[in-house]
């Protein structure tokens, strides 16, 4: 019995790499991502995207599910499971009667899972955390005491990514616990360039975070057709840092490093119900609420507020003949509304999205999937200052699974 080493190697690598890749590209293309610490990312693994971003209660064996950490209990044994993302997002941003559209394609995950025993398995997951991505030009600020001003152009870029651990175990044949720990880390940069007269001053930050986070999960299954779900997500501190670089027409430059306040992460809690019904159809509905008023954390432009999301998804399994392409293929929808975590002029940044996905085996093995997802969304309002951003995003992940320890038939 021989393990395929290029097989083991070749997820590690790509890991790797994208972590380098998203350090450096993880970019957004909303204008709400100047706030804190940019747009929290809502795209996973495997085929929770085109389910309305369900899936705490999702126990199958077939996928990586990042949501709940319990579910890792059910990989089977001598399989290994890799999953990698791609997604690209239109949006049109729409403000006091003007236009804007913004286009940004980038990964969206990198994963792999396999089992230690008959009742446990880790997964480890890489994401993109947030995104940041803005910029806003011709900024008029007077200058005290005469009659003069300059202007500023301000851009921002960069994010935080999420590398995840998780570890499930089967504590019984109907009930799944887990727990998970990450490591957040990541740079956001901003150059600000402000015009006065013929001397243009720069200011470039380098803005680096990191911190850990931890959480549970568990998944319970008290009837055949019927699992529900819950997680729980801690709060924790993300500790920065702040390279600045000061440079003048005239003088040389100035560069200094300074700590920055810590960022703190508020308790998340959610709870999820997934049931079946003739084999063919699967529905979830998860409700997840994020404390954020018990952080008392404010930015420059608005506040921190709870947030709560809901998500629905319908998902369709022919189950036919498999002789068919079409009796293979699984059909799925969903939505999702999040109320939104930022305050601005006493209005909350709400998003809601819908969802249409399918799911095209790969091999008849059940497991390898290419996932294509489509979602239509609107974020914010044309209202007392703010913006509207209507968004169109079409996700591709691909699901592989492969055995180890088999024995190859000598025919």
């Amino acid at each position: 019995m021989t393990i395929n080493i290029s097989k083991l190697l070749t997820p590690l690598c790509l890991l790797v790499t994208t972590a380098l890749f998203s350090q450096s590209n993880s970019l957004s293309s909303s204008p709400y991502s100047l706030f804190g610490m940019g747009t929290f990312n809502t795209s996973n693994t495997g085929k929770t995207v085109g389910l309305g971003n369900t899936g705490i209660a999702n126990s199958s064996s077939t996928f990586i599910n990042n949501l709940n950490p319990a579910s890792m209990a059910t990989i089977p044994l001598k399989t290994f499971f890799f999953d990698v993302g791609l997604k690209s997002e239109y949006g049109v941003q729409i403000e006091d009667g003007s236009k804007d559209t913004k286009n940004v394609a980038n990964f969206s995950n990198m994963a792999f899972g396999f089992p230690l025993t008959k009742k446990s398995g880790v997964s480890v997951t890489l994401i993109p955390y947030t995104s940041v991505g803005y910029g806003i030009s011709n900024i008029k600020t007077d200058i005290e005491g005469s009659t003069s001003y300059f202007l500023s152009n301000i851009e921002g870029s960069g994010g935080l990514n999420d590398l995840k651990l998780n570890y499930g175990y089967k504590l019984l044949d109907n009930l799944n616990i887990g727990a998970t720990g990450s490591v957040l880390f990541g740079q956001i940069i901003e150059t600000e360039r402000s015009y006065i007269g013929s001397n243009t001053l720069t200011i470039y930050d380098t803005n680096s975070y990191s911190g850990f986070q931890f959480g549970a999960g568990i998944q319970y299954s008290p009837l055949e057709n019927v699992t529900v779900g819950s997680v729980i997500t801690f709060p924790s501190l993300l500790d920065g840092t702040q390279n600045r670089t000061v440079s003048q027409f005239y003088d040389s430059d100035i560069e200094y490093d300074q700590d920055l306040d810590a960022f703190e992460l508020p308790l998340e809690v959610g709870v999820g119900i997934q049931t079946e019904f003739m084999d063919q159809v699967s529905v979830s509905l998860d409700y997840t609420k994020k404390f954020w008023n018990d952080t008392d954390q404010t930015d420059e432009l608005g506040t921190f507020v709870d947030q709560n999301i809901l998500g629905v998804g319908v998902e369709f399994d022919p189950n036919g003949n498999q002789l068919k392409f079409w009796n293979t293929v699984e059909y799925r929808a969903g939505f999702n509304y999040d109320s939104g975590y930022l305050e601005i002029n006493n209005h909350k940044v709400h998003d809601y999205g819908f969802d249409l996905g399918i799911g095209i085996p790969l091999r008849y093995d059940g497991f390898s999937m290419l996932n294509i997802a489509y979602t239509y969304g609107k974020k914010g309002q044309v209202y007392d200052g703010l913006i509207q951003e209507n968004y169109h995003m079409l996700t591709l992940n691909i699901s592989l699974a492969g055995q180890w320890f088999v024995k190859r038939k000598i025919q």
